[in-house]
């Protein structure tokens, strides 16, 4: 039994070079000349692959003919052999070349000796296919131990340093076969020359002009921007307060005297009457009557009883001022808007707002004159209203200053109506609320008039909060009476 021990038995029977195959008729040497004494070339790694590879396929394929068409034993059991070596060989090439191309189709060259085993049959064949592998085994020994020493790929260089020795072996075992079947002198049995027609290969390469396709992507450009730093420098404003010396009315009304005015003392003095009786014949009476003597006697020094019947309550004492004349003088011109990347430099692209219009807005409220004259006094019933309608009425005083606007309609204690008065704050912020009993308002065409009430004095009373203990909202549907104004 011939024991392989090649895990890569490679480009034996492949190395066969197109000089030594040429188509003409060659007798084996009476000696066999060592592999180390063949000349060979240094190749580079693609080489070796290329030639390994195309060693490989043919090794598998002509072996397989080998064990259908020769009937020796031996050279069956070395094609058998040949085929697995060269199928594990084929495997670990395609590991060691890695990043390389390997080839799957033989070329020209050994296409060519696969057909010409194919065409011979019976003792030709056995003495061509043990020829060819005797052939190869000679320069594949030469090629591996010259890749060995000098190869350019360390993973090939390896390889080739571990298949070697056993190529060595291999060239040992086909050398004993070829002297069996062909002898010595390299003739056959029968004395018959062997003849190997090899027509030179013709090598034609026709290079095209390389296609090169570069296919570029739209670039992916993203811009991150982060959120502008929008500084908006606002000088103080000068707010200026002309605040004239309040005028102060007092109402005085006319006091109301009671004068409890007693029972006169009346004293009757009757003097006894001077009763003369003359006695004529006939009598005659005389009865001379004498005024009444009335006199009136008032305790000396008792002034009358006087009762003085104060109002109760405190005096009605009403404050009115006029409205705060409030000046803004805000600069002249269009803010300044200036743009900045996050690195402090100005953006690309962005331009400093530069004042376009001249322009001076004064935020003032007008001031209202101070009323010192009297409200026409309304006439009429009182007028039914509903809870929508209160709501957003203007409340003012009775010299005809806003004090603010009805916000809501609540039941308190006692089931007393009260409405909710929001005022004061400065361009919407910093408004209060407050509640006051609806008997306080009255009526004057569509506005509410509390008297005797005052800014100071509404900003004086609690604030109302929503929700507070003692106090509900009133139903849509609650309906009240509101008294005309009366002076």
């Amino acid at each position: 039994m011939l024991k392989t021990h090649m895990a890569a038995c490679l480009v034996t029977t492949a190395l066969v070079t197109a000089p030594a195959l040429a188509q003409t008729t060659t007798t084996a040497p009476a000696s066999n000349p060592p592999a180390s004494t063949m000349a060979t070339t240094n190749v580079n790694a693609a080489e070796l692959v290329n030639k390994a590879a195309n060693s490989d396929m043919f090794e598998v394929q002509s072996s397989q003919l080998a064990l259908n068409k020769t009937q020796d034993n031996r050279v069956r059991e070395f094609a058998q052999h040949m085929i697995q070596d060269h199928t594990q060989a084929s495997e670990k090439l395609k590991a060691a070349a890695q990043g390389m191309t390997v080839p799957t189709n033989l070329d020209q060259e050994h296409a060519q000796m696969l057909q010409q085993l194919q065409q011979a049959s019976g003792n030709d064949f056995t003495r061509s296919y043990v020829q060819m592998q005797f052939m190869g085994h000679q320069r594949a020994v030469a090629l591996f131990d010259s890749y060995a020493q000098n190869g350019d790929n360390a993973q090939l260089k390896q390889f080739a340093q571990q298949t070697a020795p056993t190529l060595r072996t291999h060239l040992q075992q086909i050398t004993q076969i070829r002297n069996d079947v062909l002898g010595s002198t390299g003739q056959g049995r029968e004395g018959t020359q062997i003849t190997v027609q090899q027509p030179a290969p013709a090598v034609r390469v026709e290079q095209a002009a390389p296609q090169v396709t570069v296919q570029q992507p739209q670039p992916n450009v993203t811009v991150r921007q982060p959120n502008p730093e929008i500084l908006v420098r606002q000088p103080a404003p000068t707010v200026t307060v002309n605040i004239p010396q309040p005028e102060i009315i007092v109402r005085m009304p006319q006091p109301e005297v009671n004068v409890a005015q007693a029972q006169p003392q009346v004293d009757v003095r009757q003097a006894q009457p001077n009763v003369q009786v003359v006695q004529p014949q006939q009598p005659q009476v005389q009865v001379t009557p004498a005024q009444p003597q009335v006199a009136v006697q008032q305790q000396s020094g008792a002034q009358p009883n006087v009762q003085i019947q104060q109002a109760e309550g405190q005096p009605q004492i009403r404050y009115e001022r006029a409205e705060p004349q409030i000046t803004v003088n805000q600069a002249q011109g269009q803010p300044n808007v200036r743009v900045e990347r996050a690195d402090g430099q100005p953006a690309q692209g962005a331009q400093t707002q530069q004042p376009t219009t001249t322009q001076t807005q004064t935020a003032a409220t007008a001031t209202q004159p101070a009323a010192t004259g009297t409200v026409a006094a309304g006439t009429g019933a009182a007028r039914q209203f509903s809870v929508r309608e209160l709501e957003d009425m203007n409340v003012y005083n009775a010299r005809d200053n806003q004090l603010g606007e009805v916000e809501d309609v609540l039941i308190g204690p006692n089931n007393q109506t009260y409405l909710v008065v929001g005022f004061g704050g400065f361009l919407g912020l910093g408004e209060r609320r407050v509640v006051l009993p609806l008997d306080r308002f009255q009526l004057q065409n569509d506005r509410l008039i509390v008297q005797g009430m005052t800014e100071d004095q509404l900003k004086a009373l609690p604030a109302y909060t929503r929700g507070a203990q003692g106090y509900r909202a009133a139903e849509t549907d609650f309906r009240t009476a509101v008294s005309p104004y009366r002076q």
